[in-house]
């Protein structure tokens, strides 16, 4: 195997500031496990993290301050051992059921997945400027000013409600669930950390219908900003399963803080430049954002969407009261005048796969750039490997 090797990467039209990109590499992956990044111009030396995948060696970096058309040459070279400090740490809390996020010095989340929740999910979720940017309520109570309604939307989480005829949204009489199998990744990084679990979906009596495989990828963006990847795989181990259209569902759903909500301020804004509850919900877009009001600084989370998902561009169950979900199956609720039907029909032995990012910023959907961290997500700069 090759000692180093030289990367070319093209920007593109777009300056690139912070963007996540990867590439797979010749130097084999206890080699590269000692690997270091250089700028060929400035000599400066650029975080990177290294995976062991089926098709080979992956490295990843952040591509920082690179104009629109400019190409940025980087060598990886393989030193003597050293340690290398990861920026995002995980830990899990093996008693608690939960996993701790952290970026630098920085408490940003934690993955809950203890059996006392219906659901696994996010919380809290610390964003820009240090503030609570999900709603507390019902996982803490007697946050003043904080709506008490529809107490399943827990921060961050996966949910849908009818996969054959059971309800895995709500929490109301007759529920599914969700339940937490094992932990196969939890890895910190210089780069990102990543957490990979295995989730049962159950009926309300506990037989398994099928395995989801959600992956949570954490990058290590300085500053006031946060950016972490969720990927989830619908596996249907048991048998054939239909997702059948309705609107009570999102593949990745958040409940804002209850400060940051279009009745109280806040905003939403589609990719398409659709604002509020009555030009967004229900329409389909490659990304929505929902910005507001909290402790006095005004914040936003956006959900982007990835052009390789299933029915892209996703449609949008997103609410002035604060809910916002990715939805690509409620066809019959977004357009009854068309006379469609969402479901979607999953065979017994198939995978199927949806990538959205998330993204939290300071200000509005304009101020955080958010159009431009799409074009990162699904156009990323494009990268020569040169052995």
């Amino acid at each position: 195997m090759p000692k180093t090797c030289k990367l070319v990467v093209h920007a593109g039209p777009h300056d690139r500031f912070w963007c996540p990109v990867s590439s797979y590499i010749p130097i084999g992956y206890k080699e590269a496990s000692n690997l270091i990044l250089t700028d060929a111009a400035s000599g400066e030396s650029i975080p990177c993290q290294v995976s062991s995948t089926k098709n080979g060696t992956l490295l990843t970096w952040l591509v920082n301050g690179l104009k629109a058309d400019v190409t940025q040459i980087l060598e990886a070279r393989v030193i003597p051992e050293q340690a290398i400090k990861p920026k995002v740490r995980l830990c899990n809390d093996d008693l608690r059921h939960r996993i701790e996020v952290r970026i630098g010095r920085s408490f940003f989340t934690a993955y809950n997945y203890g059996s006392e929740w219906v659901r696994p999910f996010l919380y809290p979720v610390i964003g820009p400027l240090g503030t609570q940017i999900t709603r507390n309520w019902p996982m803490v109570d007697g946050i003043e000013g904080e709506h008490k309604d529809h107490p399943h939307h827990k921060s961050i989480w996966v949910a849908y409600g009818e996969c054959n005829k059971v309800d895995n949204w709500s929490e109301e009489a007759g529920h599914g669930w969700q339940r937490h199998r094992k932990l196969s990744e939890v890895v910190s990084g210089p780069v990102f950390g990543r957490i990979t679990a295995i989730n049962d979906w159950c009926t309300p009596k506990g037989r398994k219908q099928f395995e989801e495989t959600r992956q949570l990828t954490f990058y290590a963006l300085p500053g006031n900003r946060r950016l972490f990847d969720l990927q989830v795989t619908f596996r249907m181990t048991e048998g054939r399963i239909v997702f059948t259209d309705t609107k009570e569902g999102g593949l990745v759903s958040v409940r804002v803080a209850s400060s940051m909500d279009v009745r109280n301020g806040g905003k939403i804004e589609n990719g398409y430049g659709g604002i509020n509850e009555g030009e967004a919900w229900g329409k389909s877009a490659p990304w929505c954002d929902y910005s507001g009001p909290v402790d006095g600084k005004y914040v936003g989370l956006a959900i982007l969407d990835h052009e390789s998902n299933p029915r892209y561009p996703t449609g949008w169950h997103v609410r002035d009261y604060g809910l916002m979900t990715a939805n690509c199956f409620a066809w019959r609720y977004y357009r009854p005048e068309a006379k469609l039907r969402g479901d979607m029909i999953f065979g017994k032995g198939s995978a199927t796969t949806w990538r959205y990012r998330l993204y939290l910023h300071p200000g509005d959907a304009q101020r955080g750039r958010v159009a431009a961290r799409f074009v990162d997500f699904v156009a990323p700069p494009k990268v020569e490997v040169q052995s």
